[in-house]
């Protein structure tokens, strides 16, 4: 064995295992010497990223969104994969399945591959007595073996490098008894990935938002539009099959070009079905369907006195909301307005505002603030900057102190810049709209995005 290639990769979701990050380092195996220049590529997936992923590797759309796809960088790398032994840690299953079915999904030739894994290596000879478990940090760790940024995919196969090395002097190892030919686990048709929880909340809204729009007894152009842009955004995740349902009767209804007050009314019924089964509490639901009639109404840039009386119904109708974010204050505002059973041009302005203020909450808060000295910082997202602990850390060295939770004492609220797949779609956490209920019972938390505080 000579040519020897240690490789890594960062996926954007476990469905698809579409990648991210790709690390490369390929050498000769007894002298050390390189066969090609290290690679370390961010991928552009053209895929969904699942929130945990981004959690585990701290990569978003956001930060790889301008760099190539695949198949733009393969004709450059495929010859550390030909007549060569690659080596990594829980290889089959993980890194050459992510690849296997990435260069299918391309339709690009999958090499043959060879290859040694250091997971069963691990597994093989290293007594179980001697370590917790066999992750590649834990066996590097029992070997003393650095690891410059764990899941990151170059600085995982540099580590892999030295731990393959490490397990074949400690054991005396004979590497040729242990390469195995690469059989492809069963590779399925990629299918454009959505998380289920997003998934999940963007029907809900969306039975808001028509139920939103058929408030006024018409459905105008523009939100028939809607739900014809709705359909081709999310016609790509017709694997999940209530969506796929969703989508067959909105083809049905815009077969004429138009959508009427009726088919609306068959529109929210099918979409009632997937509520009555999807394991949401009836609080959830019911402030994801309130924001979607929200949306709805406002589409068109206000919101008039029929629409007004209607909201109000709803929210009498759906009382179990109260003391729950958004319910009171939309009710309060709603009362007011109507005293006079006349929304005027002036209240319709101020109730649009306030309502789009309410379903984009990050926008509206956020704050730019110069010093954390002394303040109570919570941290909330994903970061640019790195990982939470190191933000945590540069809080902490400019006199901050942080809060693992949203208290009421607590004065800012940092938002990090990596989007992941919820807040792009609108969802925000949990620690937001704590700050905001704060804030509405008179406590002051300040909003801020990551750019807005951090400086490199």
């Amino acid at each position: 064995m000579k040519k020897i290639t240690y490789f890594d990769v960062e996926y954007a979701n476990p469905k698809n295992k579409s990648i991210c990050q790709l690390g490369l380092l390929c050498e000769d195996y007894d002298s050390g010497k390189p066969y090609y220049p290290e690679q370390n590529l961010y991928l552009n997936p053209q895929d969904g990223f699942d929130d945990i992923c981004v959690k585990i590797h701290g990569i978003s759309f956001s930060k790889v969104k301008d760099e190539p796809f695949l198949p733009e960088v393969w004709s450059d790398i495929k010859k550390y994969f030909n007549n060569t032994v690659v080596v990594g840690h829980n290889l089959a299953n993980a890194d050459l399945n992510a690849l296997a079915r990435n260069l299918k999904r391309y339709s690009l030739e999958i090499p043959e591959f060879y290859y040694i894994c250091t997971l069963d290596l691990a597994k093989k000879y290293v007594p179980p007595f001697t370590v917790e478990n066999y992750r590649m940090g834990t066996l590097c760790k029992c070997f003393d073996i650095d690891i410059d940024f764990e899941h990151d995919a170059f600085a995982d196969a540099s580590a892999n490098a030295n731990l393959f090395r490490a397990l074949v002097k400690n054991y005396d190892i004979y590497i040729e008894e242990h390469i195995r030919r690469y059989d492809p686990i069963e590779i399925k048709d990629f299918e454009q990935f959505m998380a289920t929880p997003v998934i999940r909340k963007a029907i809900v809204e969306f039975y808001g938002m028509v139920k939103g729009f058929s408030i006024d007894n018409k459905i105008t152009f523009t939100e028939a539009n809607y739900i014809r842009n709705w359909r081709n955004q999310y016609c790509l995740y017709t694997g999940t099959e209530e969506l796929a349902s969703i989508i067959d009767v909105i083809d049905r209804i815009l077969e004429d070009g138009v959508v009427t007050l009726e088919e609306s009314f068959e529109l929210q019924s099918i979409v009632r079905q997937y509520m009555a089964i999807t394991s949401k509490s009836p609080v959830t639901l019911g402030t994801q369907v309130l924001n979607g009639i929200m949306k709805g109404i406002i589409i068109d840039g206000e919101i008039s006195t029929e629409e007004s009386e209607n909201l109000r119904n709803w929210l009498n109708e759906n009382s179990f909301l109260s003391g729950h974010h958004p319910f009171d204050k939309v009710m309060c505002m709603l009362e007011e307005a109507l005293t006079d059973s006349l929304i005027t041009e002036e209240e319709s302005g101020y109730i649009t505002e306030s309502i789009q203020s309410i379903l984009n909450p990050i926008e509206a808060l956020k704050v730019q603030v110069n010093s954390v000295d002394g303040k109570h910082v919570c941290l909330s997202g994903n970061f640019v900057f790195g990982s939470k602990t190191d933000v945590s850390q540069y809080i902490v060295n400019r006199g901050g102190i942080i809060d693992n939770t949203v208290k009421k004492s607590t004065n800012i609220l940092l938002i990090g810049n990596l989007e992941c797949q919820a807040y792009s779609n609108g969802t925000y956490g949990s620690k937001v709209i704590k700050a905001i209920e704060y804030n509405q019972k008179g406590c002051s938390i300040q909003i801020v995005k990551e750019k807005d505080l951090i400086i490199k």
